[in-house]
């Protein structure tokens, strides 16, 4: 079971190391390798820090998996699951009477920073009230019968989704720029317990045959843990090694192999002008048909999208003249990463696009009520073109007219020009 990345992904081509989907696309093609860039670790384990200061990541209410540290080249590597520790016959029961509504986090009163990214799915209630809550790795033969392969698989991907995404940290945060830091950070436990969830699910699925009526189902849901799990290994291996480094996967599908490799090109070259905090944020790119960002997003009209994993697709339409777009998606990026709920009942949630201080000028310089098509009249939207015209005028010396984008120009827009030169600022983002 333990399997490298390299190994779980051998369907894609590796090459080297959108906006909003909740969920990791999962191509319907197969990918080709052409280089594997990697990075030397800095041979330290990681610590979360809060405030400059270290807290407890151990700590947990929850059954947990054990693990050593070892040498290796990449950080993640350094992480060994204690296989023994996998399943686990502990259970946790909380009160709830009356309760018979889909599990909410809220529940369970979390507590410590394992609690938090820790995501339960199912329970059972008993007559007397009593709700047992069932993590994962509480799936043991006498539980396990009351779910089939496929609910298994799903609680895994869940709990993958819900680490790699890392949204969970907001408890420990001051304010939004606060919880943009601390989403650039993952503990080693937390890495711990994503590979077990990929161990589990792994074993799972080499159960199920191809005439398993589960099987179309289990496919699709361990293709999504894979491509979620790449993710956030690279995130933790770009934000603890000594150089970030980033995966590039080609669709052997492209019709021009040449130009993907021109555009992956491209992309580094604009990825490296950036900060390297920004950086250390990215994870996998991948280089796929147009038809296959269309048909994801059911919006002809984009070209690239970006998730909340430090993922970005490009469609194959794309020209090595782009590098717009490209700090356009990194942009999404940057604001996923503010991206959390504000409460344990996931109700509201918090990002830099749609708080206060970005609204304010979205409304003065951005949007156009009376033209209901136009596309920066989504927050979201305007703040990473504004972020791309930003940073296209820092690093490149150009506007966004310049590549096509008509009316785009930061230098018309001071307002947000002072927001990014402000942001920029209180991140360290000029040393």
């Amino acid at each position: 079971m333990k399997k490298s990345i390299k190994q779980q992904l051998i369907k894609w081509s590796l090459v080297t190391g959108l906006l909003g989907m909740s969920l990791p696309f999962t191509p319907s093609f197969a990918m080709n390798t052409v280089v594997a860039e990697e990075a030397l670790s800095t041979n330290e384990v990681a610590e979360f820090l809060v405030n400059g200061e270290a807290i407890d990541t151990e700590a947990t209410m929850y059954p947990s998996v054990s693990f050593d540290i070892v040498d290796a080249e990449l950080p993640a590597d350094r992480i060994v699951v204690d296989e023994a520790s996998l399943y686990s016959d502990e259970r946790l029961f909380i009160e709830a009477p009356g309760r018979e509504e889909t599990y909410y986090h809220n529940f369970t009163d979390p507590t410590t920073y394992r609690d938090y990214s820790t995501w339960l799915m199912y329970y059972i209630v008993y007559t007397n009230g009593d709700m047992e809550m069932l993590h994962s790795i509480n799936f043991t033969e006498e539980i396990y019968e009351f779910y089939d392969e496929l609910a298994f698989m799903n609680a895994h991907k869940e709990e993958l989704l819900h680490k790699v995404t890392n949204d969970f940290v907001w408890p420990f945060a001051d304010d939004i720029d606060h919880l943009y830091e601390l989403q650039g950070q993952f503990a080693p436990q937390l890495i711990a317990d994503a590979k077990a969830a990929m161990m589990r699910a792994e074993e799972v699925y080499a159960t199920i045959g191809e005439e398993d009526v589960n099987y179309n189902g289990a496919t699709e849901i361990i293709e999504q843990m894979r491509i979620g799990y790449s993710a956030l290994m690279q995130r933790y291996n770009n934000r603890y090694s000594q150089t970030p480094a980033f995966n590039f996967y080609k669709s052997e599908e492209l019709m021009d192999e040449a130009l993907a490799d021109d555009l992956i090109v491209m992309v580094e070259d604009v990825i490296r002008t950036l900060p390297d905090d920004i950086q250390r944020r990215l994870s996998d790119f991948y280089f796929v048909p147009k038809g296959e960002i269309t048909a994801v997003m059911e919006d002809s009209f984009i070209d690239a999208y970006a998730q909340p994993t430090g993922v970005i697709y490009f469609g194959d339409d794309i020209t090595t003249n782009d590098i717009g777009l490209v700090y356009h998606e990194i942009a999404h990026i940057v604001d996923f990463d503010a991206y959390a709920p504000t409460s344990l009942e996931y109700e509201s949630f918090t990002r830099f696009s749609t708080n206060p201080e970005w609204l304010e000028i979205h409304e003065a310089e951005w949007g156009k009520p009376d033209q209901a098509d136009y596309y920066y009249n989504d927050p979201i939207e305007s703040f990473a073109q504004a972020f791309a015209g930003y940073t296209l005028e820092k690093y490149q010396d150009k506007q966004m007219s310049e590549l096509g984008y008509q009316d785009d120009d930061i230098a018309d827009r001071p307002l947000s020009k002072a927001y990014f030169d402000a942001f920029f600022e209180r991140h360290n983002y000029n040393e």
